[in-house]
């Protein structure tokens, strides 16, 4: 059996491969939801069914108050979960 060593590019990739398995190994940081109680206090919040106000109390997991107002303020308008959370990542940000 012959042994070829490895080159330094095949080595540095083999790192790069590992620091991303490991970055994706590790657990994510979440924030605390926001109640739905803030949500329908929101502007247009008492407007949104509770399936709805559910669905945006688990969204506000992993964006800001900002963005949540934006949204809120956009569906009580009649607009879609998905147009709503294109526009205020958009207009808001994340």
């Amino acid at each position: 059996m012959v042994y070829y060593p490895r080159s330094k590019k095949v080595i540095a990739k083999e790192k790069a491969k590992e620091k991303v398995r490991k970055a994706k190994a590790e657990p994510l940081i979440r924030k605390m939801p926001i109640s739905i109680t803030l949500l329908k206090k929101m502007d247009g919040g008492d407007k949104l069914s509770d399936r709805l106000l559910s669905k945006l109390r688990g969204h506000s997991m992993h964006h800001s108050l900002k963005h949540m107002k934006q949204m809120v303020k956009d569906l009580s308008k009649g607009g879609s979960f998905r147009k709503a959370h294109k526009d205020s990542i958009k207009n808001v940000g994340v």
